[in-house]
């Protein structure tokens, strides 16, 4: 049975995960933080719930919808609200949820910090423990990921803008008008959302708010109290009410700029290896979906694996999303033009530093 190591479990990592797991691949999914999902991020502040990452997702590539559709038909995911002809889809219980619907049938050790990678392919983590793989797969912001293989990969001079996520809970009805979110046309803020009017919490008012990028690189590494003033100052028309309690988040890596990118990069020395994430397939949730579909056959084909395991009827009976997937699959890989959605770039292998 081949191995792979996924760093990251956000909607890339999982979707890359999910595939190979059914090719009777051994997959162990290592992320830093607490819990799964990435950006995919909700949190409780007393009885309220927030998502304080991504709000919705959107559907434009058939692939996607499929998957889509299977979670809805499941009860994971609800449309919110359509602008500019697409569904603003919520995930139900908060963005979260659907990631830990995905990482359930997975092996994933959270709060688990990669310190460095050597071929092919040893992964020292933190603490001093190595975890060795036939493939090796990494999904954070790629900044993040080009310090670990700059060697083999060039994922350099993709760049991220910054925003703060502010939370608070209001003393009474806030004046978010329905479906609950909004968008100001100038200031500061980029959007609001009241996540009890989008069905994420319950009971009183539960305001998540993004800045704009300018904005968050101006006072990224300002005291929390003078950021958070100046924007309940900015959202005093659409709060309505004075917050009873509320916390800041910094995301360091909130969105991508735009970039030509394949969907994903891939090496096939020393040893398999792709890089992937929302950055190379258009910066939102259905990106960071289709970056992992890629990923994940680069990395079986580079493997040898790619034709369907023992594994595959029990892991659609764990993941029933990854049907539509599957049941495509050829030797050959799936129907269709490949050239177009798997193109890739990388450097040409290096010695290892300690060889």
């Amino acid at each position: 049975m081949s191995s792979c190591v996924v760093v990251g479990a956000g909607m890339a990592g999982l979707t890359a995960a999910g595939i190979m797991r059914s090719r009777s691949c051994k997959v162990t999914i290592l992320d830093k933080g607490r819990g799964v999902g990435g950006r995919m991020a909700t949190r409780r502040i007393g009885a309220s719930r927030f998502d304080h990452g991504a709000q919705f997702f959107t559907v434009r590539d058939a692939r996607f919808r499929e998957a889509v559709e299977n979670w809805e038909r499941a009860g994971l995911v609800a449309p919110w609200f359509s602008e500019d002809g697409h569904v603003r889809y919520r995930a139900i219980g908060g963005m979260n949820a659907l990631a830990k619907h995905l990482a359930e049938p997975l092996q994933v050790r959270t709060e688990t910090k990669v310190e460095r990678v050597e071929p092919a392919w040893q992964v020292i983590l933190e603490s001093g423990e190595t975890l060795q793989a036939d493939t090796l797969l990494l999904t954070p912001p790629a900044p993040q990921s080009a310090g670990l293989v700059s060697s083999w990969i060039d994922c350099s001079g993709i760049e991220f803008d910054p925003c703060f996520a502010l939370l608070a809970v209001l003393d009474g009805p806030s004046l978010v008008p329905e479906p609950g979110y909004m968008r100001p046309e100038s200031g500061p803020i980029e959007w609001l959302a009241d996540n009890t009017r989008k069905g994420v919490s319950q009971g009183r008012p539960a305001i998540t708010i993004h800045t704009r990028a300018d904005f968050t690189r101006e006072y990224f590494d300002a005291p929390q109290d003078l950021v958070a003033q100046l924007l309940f100052e900015a959202a005093k028309a659409w709060i309505g009410s004075a917050p009873a309690v509320w916390q800041l988040h910094r995301w360091r890596y909130s969105k991508p700029l735009p970039v030509n990118l394949p969907p994903c990069l891939f090496t096939a020395g020393p040893a398999p290896l792709a890089v992937a994430g929302d950055a190379f397939a258009g910066g939102r949730v259905e990106g960071a979906f289709l970056s992992g579909l890629a990923a994940a056959e680069e990395l079986l084909k580079g493997s040898g694996r790619w034709c369907a395991g023992p594994g595959e009827n029990a892991a659609i009976a764990a993941c029933p999303w990854l049907s539509p997937f599957l049941h495509r699959f050829t030797e050959n890989g799936p129907k269709g033009n490949r050239e177009a959605h798997f193109a890739v770039r990388a450097l040409p292998a290096r010695p290892s530093r300690s060889s």
